[in-house]
C-alpha cells in the first residue's frame, strides 16, 4: 500500500494582511472623505473651524486726476468676525507727492461726495506713503477712497495694495 506525502499547509498570512490593508484604506476613504481637508473638520461643538479669508480690493498702480477721486466699494460680510481692511500706498506726482486715503461707510461717502463734513473709519490726510489696518463692522458697505481733490493741476500716481480680511 502506498501512502501519499502529507498535504502541505499553505500560509495565507501575507495575503490576509494585504486584504486587511486594502479594506482599511477603503474604510478611511469612504468613511472619512474630509480627512485630507482638516480646515473643514467639525469642532467638538459641532461647527466648522473658522478660517481667515482675504479679498483683494485694489492692487497696482492707479492714477487719480487733479480735483478728482477714485472710490472702491467694500462689502463686509454679514456673519463674519475680525473684519478689517489692510493696505499700503505710495503716491507720486505734483509738488508734495501726496494723496489722501479715506475709508468710510456708505452714508458718510454719500455726504462726503456732496461736500459735507463726515466721520470716517480712516483718514490718512495728505501723505506720500503709509500702511493701514482698519477694523470694520459685519454686514456694512464701505468705500476706500483715494482723493486728489486738493490738487488743482496735477494728477497723482498711487502704487497701492488693499485687502479685506475677515474670519468666517
Amino acid at each position: 500500500m502506498s501512502v501519499s506525502p502529507p498535504a502541505t499547509k499553505k500560509s495565507h498570512t501575507g495575503r490576509n494582511i494585504a486584504i486587511a490593508l486594502v479594506v482599511l484604506v477603503l474604510v478611511i476613504i469612504v468613511g472619512f472623505p474630509s480627512l485630507g481637508n482638516l480646515s473643514q473638520r467639525a469642532t467638538s461643538g459641532g461647527g466648522v473651524i473658522p478660517r481667515e479669508q482675504s479679498t483683494n480690493i485694489v492692487n497696482g498702480l492707479i492714477t487719480v486726476g487733479a480735483r478728482n477721486y477714485q472710490a472702491y466699494p467694500i462689502n463686509a460680510p454679514a456673519g463674519a468676525t475680525n473684519i478689517h481692511v489692510r493696505g499700503s500706498f505710495t503716491a507720486s506726482g505734483g509738488g508734495g507727492n501726496d494723496i489722501i486715503v479715506i475709508i468710510m461707510d456708505e452714508t458718510a461717502f454719500t455726504n462726503w461726495k456732496n461736500g459735507h463734513e463726515v466721520s470716517v473709519s480712516y483718514n490718512s490726510n495728505k501723505l506720500t506713503t503709509s500702511n493701514f489696518d482698519v477694523p470694520l463692522a459685519a454686514g456694512g458697505r464701505y468705500y476706500l477712497v483715494y482723493s486728489n481733490q486738493f490738487s488743482l493741476i496735477t494728477s497723482k500716481n498711487v502704487q497701492t495694495t488693499v485687502n479685506l480680511i475677515y474670519t468666517i
